[in-house]
């Protein structure tokens, strides 16, 4: 536990040696060709251009040093035909991304449900009619574990395989090791389909607060209702159980991400990460119309104090 925490902590620091990358597709919407230079780890850059453009091309182009080397000639001539240039840096360095970025937001941001005052925690009415209506079709229940047996299978047969499959080259895979570590004390809920085992999903249940951990499958594509059940019980579960506030997990930084839309249907707010987290910046250094317009499309979250909020770029021509 001790050294989790302090692998956590050097997060904040370390690591400032990123790869260089860079990505040619087509924008978003415009379909005009654009060029993307990203010094950030790899899931992250992938996040920005898949966000921005239909990648065609990824190259690598060196890598990022140190900080200070953002500044200098080696970057500046990486990106000296780029539209669109994004750096991430660990936060305590966030001073060192280049001052002339468009937008500055957090790697990754906290979705959360909170009950109103007087009125208890509760998935949206047309959210829970959808989920009851695949337990029917598809005859789903869901069983509850704590033994290390299930979730061993479950990391082995339904967790690695289904973040390799549906996140590709981006994929954040934790080790078996640390995925034991913190699933420990945790309960795994387990979506049955005629006494088959199809999707799981951790989570721990502490106080008023439920935290949703990791979810697998057993099929990717997700089989149909598997996750709007699985989230759906358990927080009605929770909520049983005296649970005032539901932590959704870790969502990327954009309005406009499949993973946020689906959140907010069940009425997550966004919200910073309890601990913080590693700073992206984006710029369109080629400002045109359709790169601003692939930007705001995107609906990047920034933060006003607390507050969240998705400011868009004006549109303007090309100096």
């Amino acid at each position: 536990m001790i050294r989790r925490h302090l692998q956590t902590l050097a997060t904040l620091a370390t690591p400032w040696r990123l790869p260089l990358v860079r990505y040619a597709g087509r924008l978003h919407g415009s379909g005009a060709a654009a060029r993307l230079v990203a010094a950030a780890s790899p899931p992250t850059a992938d996040f920005v251009a898949g966000a921005l453009m239909a990648i065609e091309r990824r190259e690598p182009a060196g890598t990022v040093d140190t900080p200070f080397a953002l500044h200098g000639s080696g970057f500046a001539a990486a990106a000296h035909d780029a539209d669109i240039v994004a750096a991430e840096l660990p936060w305590l360095w966030r001073g060192m991304l280049p001052r002339a970025l468009d937008l500055c937001m957090p790697a990754w941001v906290s979705q959360e449900i909170r009950a109103p005052e007087g009125a208890p925690l509760e998935v949206p009415a047309g959210v829970r009619k959808e989920a009851m209506r695949h337990v029917r079709r598809e005859s789903y229940a869901v069983e509850l574990s704590t033994g290390g047996d299930d979730v061993g299978r479950f990391y082995q047969a339904f967790y690695r395989p289904y973040v390799t499959q549906r996140f590709g080259a981006g994929a954040l895979v934790v080790d078996e090791d640390r995925f034991r570590e913190v699933s420990r004390g945790q309960t795994l809920a387990m979506l049955m389909a005629g006494g088959e085992w199809v999707a799981g999903m951790l989570f721990r249940l502490a106080g008023a607060t439920l935290e949703l951990g990791w979810f697998g499958s057993s099929t990717q594509p997700v089989r149909s209702g598997a996750s709007e059940v699985l989230d759906t019980w358990v927080i009605g579960h929770a909520a049983e159980r005296g649970a005032r506030r539901a932590v959704l997990g870790h969502s990327r930084p954009s309005l406009a991400d499949g993973v946020v839309r689906y959140k907010a249907r069940f009425g997550a707010e966004i919200r910073a990460t309890r601990f913080p987290q590693r700073t992206l910046g984006v710029s369109a250094v080629r400002p045109s119309k359709a790169v601003l317009e692939a930007i705001n499309a995107a609906r990047f979250v920034t933060f006003d104090g607390t507050r969240a909020e998705s400011r868009p770029l004006t549109v303007r021509p090309v100096p």
